[in-house]
């Protein structure tokens, strides 16, 4: 077999590690059977330096070019072969006090009011550090908001929360807001008030002139010309302005 090109050789040890051994270092949560989106894994990938190019194109080329493949593809999911994917899942031994998730600015105003939601039967994915949270909540808003957890006090209430390697924190159930720490969304602007309808006032000083009815005895084009109709309209606010 053909040696394989250097950048897909760094590839495959970058998987066999990501893949293999420490999702959760990268902010990753395998799927039953070891998978995961190939879309989450790029994004995890490129925010590694050397590994800001890679596309699903290499992944598939190790597929086929290394005997025993490392990794395995279906649809949109891919998973490790060599290593096998670990079972990161398991009890908390020490759970920590806080717990950090980053959320897109959309939802800032409902996790105020009613707290935090898995989203669509999904798990919700806490962190042990900020920085970890930001670099999740970065995935999906360029500019997301911290959200600190109540963890302890949240798991005294009944909430439970399970262990994903050495980073990561699961949740299956809801954390109301009370075990949440977040600043509060931003009020909304009024919009301006329309224009009130009707003619306009005048102001101290200032004449207002009714074109409409200063043009009304113009005549259309070819017919003659009302000069009595239009001198009278003329007259009547000059007089107006002298008396003002």
């Amino acid at each position: 077999m053909p040696r394989l090109p250097r950048e897909l050789e760094s590839l495959a040890r970058m998987l066999a590690y990501l893949l293999g051994r420490r999702p959760d270092e990268f902010g990753l949560v395998l799927e039953a059977g070891g998978w995961v989106q190939i879309k989450s894994l790029l994004q995890a990938l490129h925010e590694e330096p050397g590994f800001s190019r890679v596309r699903r194109e290499d992944l598939e080329r190790l597929a086929v070019l290394i005997s025993p493949p490392p990794v395995e593809i279906s649809g949109e999911k891919v998973r490790s072969l060599t290593p096998p994917a670990p079972e990161l899942r398991r009890d908390p031994v020490a759970l920590p006090s806080l717990l950090y998730l980053a959320i897109p600015a959309k939802i800032h105003a409902p996790v105020w009011e009613v707290g935090l939601k898995p989203p669509g039967g999904r798990e919700l994915v806490l962190a042990r550090q900020p920085e970890m949270a930001l670099r999740l909540g970065q995935r999906r808003d360029n500019r997301p908001l911290l959200v600190n957890v109540a963890a302890q006090a949240a798991a005294k209430d009944g909430i439970t929360f399970q262990a994903y390697g050495e980073e990561l924190f699961l949740s299956a159930a809801a954390i109301p807001r009370e075990f949440l720490q977040l600043p509060p969304p931003p009020k909304e602007t009024a919009p301006p008030k329309p224009a009130a309808k009707g003619k306009p006032k005048a102001m101290p000083g200032e004449l207002l002139l009714d074109l409409p009815q200063m043009l009304a005895g113009k005549p259309e084009k070819g017919k003659k010309r009302d000069e009595a109709a239009w001198k009278k309209g003329a007259r009547a606010l000059r007089k107006k302005r002298d008396r003002e």
